[in-house]
């Protein structure tokens, strides 16, 4: 198999295309407040999020599955197409509903791009030459994920400009990574094993959908000890088994169960589950940080973050050119993992007055750690399948990570706000506040300092207390994954 002449134009592209993809779910958070304060419904502003979270999650494995059966260009270009839809009926909606239905397109649109920009790599180089483009991958999907908040920070912060660019300015960028992909040659996959697997995909659809929605709405929409807890937990795991159950009679399943019997691919999807827990927690919740704790504005939070981005960049470029130069995987996601462990460790005692040095010290860390480790899995899972698998395992192997993520992103949240309720009422009845939300406390670095001095005190505290603690749970998480990795035999990546 040999490059075709166009590679670099079609490297861009599907690197571009990763970019806006992963940039989707961290460039609004920043703009979240402003976005409530113009279009109201302050109690739909958690949608905004998880709306593309949860479409996102679910449509990932259809579209790998859509790219084997009919080729990676056109569904990625089709991925691209529905994004900038999405972004445009965001970017110019008049209310909140049109806001998150927005949303929920470019989440749907944002699980094709990430899937398949691998995808459409994978079909045109050997393995082992992928590791070097794995490298380049690393380091758009790690820059997007952790410069999302200061993009949007100084979108929102320009005059001229504001939140809604945060949408909007992204539909150029879509539209250039198109006509770079449009370059790749079309790929024709071999005849598809039996017809589409509708019933399938309804079923993991189903499934996902309930799962994303109990862990977004749990503790918020109602309490996470209550019925509809227990019925949304027995109805995900009733529409689970049923989708189980069916994939192995389907001719042509969504996700092909015979995958799952290699070790090497079943390893590379529960690590990136856990990796994508792990690694949530310190892109979402850092920044936030440094906003509420630190009392730094968007743009600041944003620069911040710079060590974090840094080493992404150079672990991921170092380790794709490693693995391309020697065809060995194995050490990059056992070091990315102990790593990862390393730098939950060292934010664990994470407080108010934490030295800025260690603070960017274990910033710096987590972000070799996850550069070192979540594209490699990609790259070990493309490689446990076969060549009519490629779409599907790309998409198995993101599917994970970002289910992973959304569990943290749940999780690590419900540990905050639990912490949160426990520390300040006694904080609000002092100041007069008694049985305010104390949701509503966290607001912009300009809202904390404007309440009493005593109540933003417990805040500040309160919420650093619950990200230390977020850190502490998420360090047996990476402790599991990198046991995984340990565990599982280093097999050689295909010249062909």
């Amino acid at each position: 198999m040999t490059e075709p002449p166009s590679m670099p134009a079609v490297l861009s592209g599907a690197l571009v295309a990763l970019f806006v993809g992963s940039l989707t779910n961290t460039i609004v958070g920043i703009a979240l407040p402003t976005i409530a304060g113009e279009l109201g419904g302050q109690d739909q502003v958690p949608w905004v999020a998880s709306a593309a979270l949860l479409t996102m999650t679910v449509s990932t494995p259809l579209w790998g599955k859509a790219a084997d059966r009919r080729g990676p260009r056109p569904l990625l270009l089709a991925a691209l197409g529905v994004f900038v839809a999405g972004s445009v009926l965001a970017g110019c909606a008049p209310d909140m509903g049109t806001l998150i239905a927005g949303r929920a397109v470019q989440g749907a649109a944002a699980g094709g791009m990430l899937a398949l920009t691998n995808t459409l790599i994978a079909g045109l180089v050997p393995a082992r030459q992928r590791g070097r483009y794995t490298g380049w991958f690393g380091v758009s999907f790690g820059v997007a994920s952790v410069a999302g908040p200061l993009i949007g920070g100084l979108l929102v912060g320009l005059p001229g400009l504001g939140w809604r660019w945060c949408f909007l300015g992204v539909v150029p960028v879509a539209v250039l990574a198109a006509g770079l992909v449009r370059l790749a040659p079309h790929s024709k996959p071999a005849e598809p094993r039996g017809t589409v697997d509708v019933l399938g995909g309804t079923l993991f659809a189903a499934a996902a959908t309930g799962l994303v929605v109990l862990l977004s709405a749990g503790g918020r929409a109602w309490p996470w000890p209550s019925w509809p807890t227990v019925a949304f937990g027995l109805g995900v795991a009733a529409l689970t088994t049923l989708a189980v159950l069916h994939e192995r009679r389907a001719a042509d399943p969504i996700l092909p169960p015979r995958l799952f019997r290699a070790r090497t691919f079943s390893v590379a999807c529960a690590t990136g589950f856990l990796l994508g827990a792990v690694m949530f927690g310190g892109i979402i919740y850092l920044p936030q940080y440094l906003q509420v704790v630190r009392g730094h504005d968007a743009t600041t939070a944003g620069l911040l973050m710079l060590p974090q981005i840094g080493t992404m960049i150079v672990a991921s470029t170092l380790s794709g050119y490693l693995i391309s130069r020697t065809g060995r995987w194995k050490l990059f996601p056992v070091a990315g993992c102990a790593l990862l462990t390393a730098g939950m460790v060292m934010l664990s005692p994470l407080a108010a007055d934490t030295a800025p040095w260690w603070l960017a010290a274990g910033m710096a860390v987590l972000g070799a750690g996850t550069a070192m480790t979540q594209q490699v899995l990609v790259l070990i899972a493309q490689n446990s399948a076969g060549p009519g698998d490629l779409g599907v395992a790309s998409s198995a192997a993101t599917f994970t990570r970002t289910l992973g993520g959304a569990v943290g992103v749940a999780a690590f949240g419900a540990v905050i706000s639990t912490r949160l309720h426990t520390d300040l009422p006694s904080a609000l009845a002092g100041s007069g506040r008694a049985g305010q939300d104390v949701q509503l406390l966290l607001g912009t670095p300009e809202r904390i300092a404007e309440l009493p001095p005593a109540l933003a005190e417990a805040v500040r505290v309160s919420y650093s207390n619950g990200l230390a603690a977020v850190f502490l749970i998420a360090v047996p998480l990476a402790l599991a994954a990198l046991v995984a990795v340990l565990l599982v035999r280093e097999t050689p990546l295909g010249t062909s």
